[in-house]
Parts: C-alpha cells; sequence; structure tokens
C-alpha cells in the first residue's frame, strides 16, 4: 500500500491507535490527528525529501567550490546584478526568493514582531530550555549534530549562532532583502543544503534508518518549534495570547519557514495544524538514544560558558539550575533522566516566572504603559543574551557581508 520509507517510520497500523492525548487534541483540532493514509503517505514522501531549489545551487557550487561559493554570497549579499555574468542556477533560486508569496501580510508580521519583544526572556527560555532541550529526546533531530561534530564544537557557539538568527529576523523589518534576517536565513539554509549534500555521500550516514539529513519534516518540525511549541511554552509560564497575537505569530514563522524551503504542506497556517504535527513526532522518531543524553547533558552546562560580567561564577551556577528547573517543569523528572539531566528539588524558578508574567501581561492588556515597557526592556533582554557570549557572536561576522 505505501512506497518505501525510513525505518524510524513506524507501519501505518502503528499511527491509528489512540491515546488520551490524541481524544483531547481531536477534540481541539479540526480533524482527527491520527494521519490519515494520505498524510502518511506525505510523511514518508517528507522523510526522504529535502530542499530541491537549494540543493540545485548546492550542485552548482561543488562544480567549482570556491569561487560558485564566492559567487553565492555576492548574490545574496550584493545582489544578482554584482555578479561577473548571469549565472541561471542563482538567477532562479534569488528571483524565488525575492518574490513574497502573495498571502504574506507586512502588517501582521509588524505585529508578530512587537509580540516577540513583549515576550522578552520568555521567548529565548522557551526556545532553549523547552524547544532545544525536548527536541533532543528526538534521535532524528540529533544525527546531522552528531555526524558533523556538533558535540566537540562548544554549546555556547551553537547556541549564540541560533540567537543571532533569531536577533537578526526579528529586527523591525529584517526580513526585507539584503537585511540581515534575510540574508541570515538564506545563509542558514545554505548550510542546511551543504550538510545534507555531504552527510548523503558519507558512509556513516544510514539513510535505511533517517531518510534523507535534515528533511522536510525536520525542517517544519524545527520551525514549529520557534512557533507552536514557544505558543504553548508562554501559556505554561503564565502568558495567554489572544487570538490575533496567535495568528500573527504564526503567520510570522511561516514566513520564515517558507524562507528556510519548507514546503506548503508543513507550513502551519493555525495553531491546531502545528499541534497535529506536534503528535506524529512520535511516529518519526525512534525513543531517546544516547544522543539525547549526550547532547542535552551538553546544553546543561552551557551557562558555564558564559561570560558575566559580574559575580561570574555565582551567576554560572544559579543560571545552571534555573533552567534545569523550566526544563522539568515542562517535561517531568522521568524525561529528564533520558535526557542525562539531574532531577531538581522542584521548578521554583518556573514558579516565579508565572506569578510574575500573570500579574505583568495581565496588567499589561490593561495599561498601555506596561505594554510598551514590556516591548522596550523585553527586547532588551533578548539582546543582552546574545551578548552572553561575546566571543562567540564575534565570529558569525560572515553571515552578514
Amino acid at each position: 500500500m505505501y512506497t518505501s520509507s525510513p525505518s524510524r517510520l513506524v507501519p501505518f497500523e502503528a499511527t491509528q491507535k489512540s491515546d488520551w492525548i490524541a481524544q483531547v487534541l481531536n477534540k481541539l483540532c479540526d480533524q482527527p490527528v491520527q494521519p490519515t493514509a494520505q498524510d502518511y503517505s506525505a510523511l514518508q514522501q517528507a522523510l526522504s525529501k529535502g530542499d530541491g531549489p537549494m540543493e540545485a545551487v548546492i550542485e552548482w557550487v561543488m562544480q567549482n567550490p570556491k569561487q560558485h561559493r564566492q559567487y553565492f554570497e555576492t548574490a545574496l549579499f550584493k545582489g544578482l546584478d554584482a555578479l561577473p555574468e548571469n549565472i541561471p542556477e542563482l538567477d532562479s533560486f534569488f528571483r524565488h526568493v525575492e518574490t513574497k508569496p502573495s498571502w504574506v501580510d507586512d502588517d501582521k508580521i509588524n505585529r508578530a514582531i512587537d509580540f516577540t519583544y513583549r515576550l522578552g526572556i520568555n521567548n529565548g527560555l522557551v526556545l532553549r530550555d523547552v524547544s532545544l532541550m525536548a527536541g533532543y529526546m528526538f534521535p532524528g533531530f540529533n544525527q546531522p549534530l552528531i555526524l558533523t561534530g556538533a558535540l566537540k564544537q562548544q554549546v555556547g557557539t551553537r547556541l549564540a549562532e541560533t540567537t543571532k538568527w533569531w536577533i537578526d529576523i526579528t529586527e523591525r523589518n529584517g526580513l526585507e532583502r539584503y537585511n540581515h534576517g534575510f540574508s541570515s536565513t538564506i545563509y542558514v539554509r545554505f548550510i542546511h543544503a551543504l550538510v545534507r549534500h555531504q552527510l548523503k555521500k558519507s558512509e556513516r550516514w544510514d539513510a535505511d534508518t533517517w531518510g534523507v539529513p535534515i528533511n522536510q519534516f525536520d525542517l517544519a518540525m524545527t520551525n514549529i518549534a520557534f512557533s507552536s511549541v514557544v505558543l504553548l511554552g508562554i501559556r505554561g509560564l503564565g502568558i495567554f495570547p489572544n487570538k490575533a497575537e496567535v495568528d500573527d505569530y504564526l503567520h510570522f514563522w511561516r514566513y520564515v519557514g517558507w524562507l528556510m524551503g519548507v514546503e506548503e504542506q508543513w507550513q502551519v497556517k493555525k495553531e491546531s495544524e502545528g499541534w497535529r504535527f506536534m503528535y506524529w513526532l512520535q511516529f518519526s522518531h525512534p525513543k531517546s538514544d544516547a544522543s539525547s543524553a549526550a547532547l542535552g547533558a551538553s546544553l546543561s552546562k552551557e551557562p558555564f560558558e558564559r561570560e558575566y560580567r559580574y559575580l561570574r561564577s555565582l551567576q554560572q551556577k544559579l543560571a545552571y539550575r534555573q533552567h534545569l528547573e523550566i526544563t522539568q517543569f515542562f517535561i517531568g523528572k522521568k524525561r529528564m533522566q533520558s535526557l542525562g539531566l539531574p532531577n531538581r528539588p522542584a521548578a521554583w524558578f518556573a514558579y516565579y516566572l508565572i506569578a510574575r508574567n500573570v500579574v505583568l501581561y495581565t496588567g499589561a492588556k490593561r495599561i498601555p504603559k506596561l505594554k510598551h515597557f514590556l516591548e522596550n526592556n523585553g527586547r532588551q533582554m533578548q539582546k543582552m543574551g546574545l551578548a552572553l557570549y561575546k566571543n562567540q557572536s564575534k565570529k558569525l561576522a560572515s553571515m552578514h557581508k
């Protein structure tokens, strides 16, 4: 009935079983969360499919890596007109990404950026301690990191790279052509395709198990980690966005996903779609393994790489405990063990954030000055996060030539 698929994907029959989570989601979503036969086929194909438009560019780049990569970067940072000649592969790709889809609404994007600023440190905490840390429980995401030597790299460097990209795309007009958010996103997309190209040729990559490296479904789920997971996480921390804020936020990340190469069928247009795709994670990833514990333990110790200005040792230890408590609050003590993390007596920092956020964000709905303060102060706090990785962040200039 179905074409062959990587062994990481369970048989179709196993996806049809119902549990209490499915029963709850079935009441909240527009359609059953269990995949239909058509959904399952699409999931099979997504696990075996990369990013066609960028892969065409990579194939051309690899014909003359040094010179052609320079041409790609010239087109990215200066435009097609700066190239010495017309290059069909670059012309086709850049004319595509430079043309916004008809559905993009700039007003929604601007409102989403305002909302992002109001979230302040809560956004970063959810991304780090829930989206990223909990993501390590799904080994399919971990394989490219393991095989490209990410464990040998300082985790602070990886966080600095991600934080810098996130800051860039959430700047005012950051996603406009030639601004840092746009160029950073296309540059990351290029690196994804380059890693995909190299791993597919490597004898160490087990395609029968994992499918294509950094495939369509994993790309989509990474985008959902920045959107749907954050919306769930901030609610857990006492911030309750209204429908318009949710719609704007998802719209922003839909466009980011489009720029990153996520195909339309995997772009989340409403929150229930994100919940449905998240439910499917259990079908496309085996249980946590050694890579989960290795990456989880590495991330947990990241605070000890931070360059705090005052009382460095004390602040590092405090941040270490606070991040563990947030992760434990969301995933529980049992899953902490699967990530190689020590259990905390209680999630005190999460409880503090809930109390603080309920007061502040409930008040901001009624007090315009407080809302304005949260936006201004929140953005300052978000940028301060990158400053914790001073040495690492200085190395990111290549993304912004």
